[in-house]
């Protein structure tokens, strides 16, 4: 069986590090909603506010999507990282069971 190497501190910080990108990414949206007003008409043209428009048009649907494979890769690092702390748990908890009958046998002799 092949040793399986896996750096749990840098798997929690990149984890970590997708939660803040994902939480980014949602306020984003709040912000870029408030764009066309905050530009609003200036020297009584819309042609800046047009084109923020349609840079926000493209980037909403581009974002969406954007935002949705991150938030599978956070749910599968987190599987991972979950998963692999819940084996490392159980794994210690067992071998101290061990250790345990081992001492207790080797004492009754």
């Amino acid at each position: 069986m092949a040793d399986v190497m896996l750096d749990l501190e840098r798997l929690q910080a990149t984890r970590q590090g997708l939660s803040a990108a994902l939480a980014e990414f949602k306020e984003a949206a709040k912000i870029n909603d408030g764009l066309e007003r905050a530009i609003a008409r200036p020297d009584d043209r819309s042609a800046l506010r047009d084109k923020a428009s349609d840079f926000e048009s493209a980037w909403n649907g581009k974002r969406g999507t954007l935002e949705e494979n991150l938030q599978n890769i956070y749910d599968q690092l987190s599987s991972i990282v979950d998963g692999w702390e819940e084996w490392d748990t159980q794994t210690a908890a067992d071998i101290d069971a061990s250790r345990d009958t081992s001492t207790t046998n080797v004492r009754a002799v």
